[in-house]
């Protein structure tokens, strides 16, 4: 009986320095519908290229500048759902858990997190702009993996193995050129429902039990 105590009482406190030193508010049920909203956001993407009949089979295709603002505007919209998700969750998770939403953790995980995030966005519409549409894809997943990287420090450190499994899917889309929405859609969809589903599954669960 003292021996279950006093590991009862070390997972107690190792919980409670989590809390106060990372941002454990991240919900597994958020990534699954970042996942679901990046392949219908891809879908609708690859009805507007194919229509538009500018299918590129190399690394540059001037020609799509005209199409440009509505895969922008798309863009914005995925990544609006995105944000509103994780915060939605982020906040309802930390409510049930009786702790502060806008604390130090969570300033540092998202400083860190968009920083990269938002310096590879602006990169990535100059690249659309300038007509190089084939990097675009690899470009994004390059700085998205990065970008969890950089934030795994300060929250959870399996997010680091994501970053790792994005920035490998960025360097491989590098070499195909033409398949860019592929392995957007693979990263920033299929990955998202993986990861959300493992989070769930392996951490959530355990932290309510807690």
């Amino acid at each position: 009986m003292k021996n279950n105590e006093a590991i009862e009482t070390v997972k107690e406190i190792r919980a409670m320095m989590e809390k106060s030193s990372r941002f454990t508010s991240f919900s597994g049920t958020s990534a699954v519908l970042i996942g679901l909203f990046a392949l219908v956001g891809a879908f609708i993407a690859r009805n507007t290229i194919v229509s538009a009949a500018q299918i590129p089979d190399g690394y540059s295709a001037p020609d799509w500048t005209f199409i440009a603002p509505k895969l922008i505007l798309l863009a914005f919209i995925v990544l609006t759902l995105a944000l509103g998700t994780i915060l939605f969750f982020s906040f309802r998770k930390a409510k049930k858990t009786q702790q502060t939403f806008f604390n130090k953790p969570a300033y540092r995980t998202f400083l860190n997190f968009f920083l990269p995030l938002s310096t590879g966005g602006v990169f990535c519409i100059a690249l659309l702009f300038n007509g190089n549409v084939g990097i675009i894809a690899p470009a994004m997943l390059l700085f998205y993996g990065l970008s969890l990287i950089n934030a795994s420090k300060y929250t959870y450190d399996n997010i680091f193995w994501l970053g790792c499994a994005e920035l490998f899917l960025g360097l491989l889309c590098a070499f195909f050129p033409g398949k860019g929405l592929l392995f957007w859609s693979i990263g920033f969809g299929v990955l998202h429902i993986i990861y959300g589903i493992y989070f769930y599954l392996s951490i959530e669960r355990k932290e309510k039990r807690w």
